[in-house]
């Protein structure tokens, strides 16, 4: 089954008070939870303040109206993945384009299938009216989503920099995903590419040495992004030099290489067409 995962990565700021009173502030990118944190940590009336890491995990891959629930029936659930705090799951329609990517269309969330074959009726049947979204009905496919909301709570050394949310932020605007990685070299990024190569982005390592895992040992400061083929192939994207510039001229340089090295490869995985089983 062709599938394609999208991760949204954001944090809660709790405030525990001397006096027993408990205040959140959530949906937080990492740079505005420090701020939080030295705003409220500096008052004298404040115990403890706490971080919650949230990830968003949405998966989606091609279904058929033969994969939809059945009539009157509740969308199953996926078992609970470990660590886990939540899943659910819907469904939703998009529109096949030319290069045979696929764009989403109407709601956004379609709870059961009952919803499905009721919206997709209800658009064939609308297609003569003059207000109607006119739009070729056989270019329409079903879309099977699961989301999985991950959460785990942290200290302020675990919250990315400024530079970290800088480079995040510009692999999202080329619409390529990362994968946060806790490995025994230390914190890195995975960088999903449409041909089944990654690269990851970690510290510049001491040595040469590396513990298996694809990241390098972490050296504040600096980059190192490599590409690792689905074989054993990998070929370093960048590397910070050693008169290093500033921090952010840094980071801007890290970004594009990836950036260019991703393109060369794909990109991000898209989910595609592919040939359509007949309407059950």
């Amino acid at each position: 089954m062709i599938k394609t995962e999208a991760r949204t990565v954001y944090w809660t700021v709790t405030v525990y008070d001397r006096y027993g009173s408990v205040h959140r502030s959530t949906a937080l990118h990492a740079s505005a939870a420090v701020h939080h944190h030295e705003f409220w940590s500096s008052k004298p009336s404040t115990a403890r303040v706490g971080f919650t890491e949230h990830t968003l995990v949405q998966a989606s891959a091609l279904a058929t109206f033969a994969d939809l629930p059945g009539s009157g029936e509740r969308t199953p659930l996926p078992g609970l993945p470990a660590g886990a705090f939540e899943v659910k799951r819907f469904f939703r329609f998009a529109r096949v384009l030319e290069d045979g990517s696929l764009t989403g269309h109407g709601p956004a969330v379609l709870c059961t299938g009952d919803d499905v074959r009721y919206f997709y009726e209800w658009t064939v049947q609308t297609q003569g009216h003059a207000h109607a979204v006119h739009v070729d009905v056989s270019t329409l496919r079903i879309l099977d989503i699961t989301l999985t909301h991950y959460t785990r709570d942290v200290q302020l050394h675990d919250l990315p920099d400024d530079f970290t949310t800088s480079l995040v932020g510009g692999l999202e605007s080329e619409g390529l995903g990362w994968i946060s990685s806790h490995e025994k070299a230390g914190p890195c990024l995975r960088v999903p590419l449409a041909d089944a190569s990654e690269i990851t982005i970690s510290g510049t390592p001491a040595d040469e040495h590396k513990d298996g895992s694809g990241c390098a040992e972490a050296a504040p400061g600096e980059w190192l992004a490599v590409w690792v083929g689905a074989g054993d192939g990998a070929v370093e994207v960048y590397r910070s030099p050693r008169r290093i510039r500033t921090r952010a001229a840094d980071t801007a340089a890290l970004t594009a290489a990836v950036i260019k090295y991703a393109r060369q490869h794909g990109g991000a995985p898209v989910l595609r067409d592919e040939p359509r089983q007949s309407r059950a």
